[in-house]
């Protein structure tokens, strides 16, 4: 087994203290609300992996990996987020992950961490994926594949810890996915510009309410 796709696992890893698996990503307001259901799950997953996560993280990540100035990438990203709550946890996450990383000995993690620390940049998450899994030595495939199965791994595992379904319904979930979900951790063109639709959560994630289970 190669060392990179040995170190793709530790990074994907929910024991991996990157702070993603702190978040529901909108799925507690939007259960909350009677958006998703137990018999919904699997439709709501499919529509943010494939609707945010690869027409948005998906392309952040990549220019990141590219070699792209992560301040001036970081910058850009703080802009184009419609929901504030997902704007910030984006970076708490981000920065969680930078943490670990520079910990880990890395450099360009702590590079980043010190721009974040000096005001330079807000730390989002897929461009903290990107410069990080890039200088751990991940190909862009593997980097976006450990970015994927690490946000629908945390997706399905926020949703088991809100009793809203079984572990074995998480792993269905993530079964049916899979193929899809490969079509999509292809590398994007050169010229591609992050989008993202996924109204359910970030609509749920704007309505205040009280009691959170998960940081948001």
């Amino acid at each position: 087994m190669s060392l990179d796709l040995l170190r793709a696992m530790q990074l994907a890893d929910s024991g991996f203290p990157s702070g993603t698996f702190a978040y529901s990503w909108g799925l507690e307001q939007a259960v909350e609300q009677g958006y998703v259901t137990r018999e919904s799950f699997g439709v709501w997953l499919a529509a943010e992996m494939l609707g945010r996560w690869a027409e948005f993280d998906r392309i952040i990540m990549a220019d990141a990996w590219r070699g792209k100035d992560p301040t001036r990438v970081d910058l850009e990203t703080d802009t184009l987020f419609m929901a504030e709550p997902l704007r910030l946890q984006s970076a708490e996450a981000g920065q969680a992950l930078l943490v670990a990383a520079s910990r880990l000995g890395d450099p360009t993690a702590r590079r980043f961490r010190l721009a974040v620390a000096d005001g330079e940049a807000a730390g989002h998450l897929p461009v903290a994926q990107g410069a990080v899994f890039r200088s751990m030595g991940l190909s862009l495939e593997l980097a976006l594949a450990t970015s994927a199965h690490g946000a629908a791994q945390g997706l399905a595992s926020a949703a088991v810890r809100l009793g809203l379904i079984g572990a074995l319904q998480a792993q269905a979930c993530l079964r049916d996915l899979h193929p899809d979900l490969a079509s999509v951790t292809t590398p994007p063109s050169l010229d591609s510009l992050p989008a993202s639709f996924a109204p359910v959560s970030e609509i749920a994630m704007m309505q205040p309410a009280d009691g959170r289970l998960f940081a948001n």
